[in-house]
């Protein structure tokens, strides 16, 4: 059965309209792959109008892994960055929107082109909602064999660049674990949606490089740093959320990658 539970995770106090600058205190109980079953999805409150969403995908040697996404409330609708790990999950996902936030969806922006970020576009494509993308994650989901983002972002080809998606500043820093990777700010509530190009604080290596720029990261999550002074709460692509300390620990994990 799908799990769709709202956990009851309250990272910082303070409203979205004017976050606390000190950074958060970690979720007292963040969701692991021991948590959520694949093909299941948790919700955890980060701040008020903004949720993580945790699915999992189970590799072949038997290890259960977590991923992260946000559900941003914008008016009367919401607005995703990323698509759950998976179709199922997906599923779950606009079950638990539905169910638990009871606000429709109306887009969802992929932070690239890898399944663990686009692998729903095409739940979301069937129920008339657009799954946006740069032209680049659009073509290598494309040449991966992965679902395909619906829609592209104008612009976004171009270190430093960013387009608005609703309540989302969506900035494309330049290569890092991909070379299309993209974070996604909420102005109003101070958090950065990092995707895959920052880590947990646990990790203490680059994870997947299959199609990472090892020199170029460190320099664009510099850029993502940089034009987001005001960031305290960062979501990594992957496991526990944390403050903008979290930027810095990744520009050193990759540096000691790159070496």
């Amino acid at each position: 059965m799908l799990r769709l539970g709202l956990l009851l995770a309250l990272l910082v106090t303070g409203c979205a309209s004017a976050p606390d600058t000190a950074s958060p205190s970690p979720p007292a109980a963040y969701p692991t792959g021991a948590d959520v079953e694949p093909g299941e999805i948790q919700l955890v409150p980060l701040r008020p109008g903004v949720w993580a969403h945790v699915s999992t995908f189970r590799f072949e040697d038997g290890t259960v892994y977590p991923s992260n996404g946000l559900v941003v409330r914008d008016g009367d609708s919401v607005y995703l960055v990323d698509t759950a790990w998976g179709e199922e999950a997906t599923i779950a996902l606009l079950a638990a929107i539905d169910a638990e936030i009871g606000l429709p969806v109306r887009g969802v922006v992929s932070t690239h082109f890898h399944d663990d970020r686009v692998e729903g576009a095409d739940v979301f494509r069937s129920r008339g909602i657009p799954v946006f993308a740069s032209s680049m994650t659009r073509r290598l989901a494309a040449d991966e064999g992965n679902a395909v983002p619906s829609d592209s972002l104008a612009g976004l080809t171009v270190p430093g660049t960013n387009v608005r998606l609703g309540p989302l500043d969506v900035f494309y820093a330049g290569p890092g674990h991909t070379r299309d990777n993209l974070v996604a700010y909420v102005p109003e509530a101070g958090i950065l949606a990092g995707g895959c190009a920052v880590h947990e604080a646990s990790r203490t290596h680059a994870g997947n490089v299959a199609d990472a720029d090892l020199d170029a990261w460190p320099v664009s999550l510099r850029r993502v740093r940089d034009r987001y002074p005001e960031v305290d709460l960062v979501v990594p692509g992957h496991g526990p959320p944390g403050g903008r300390e979290l930027l810095d620990h990744s520009i050193e994990v990759v540096e000691a990658a790159g070496d």
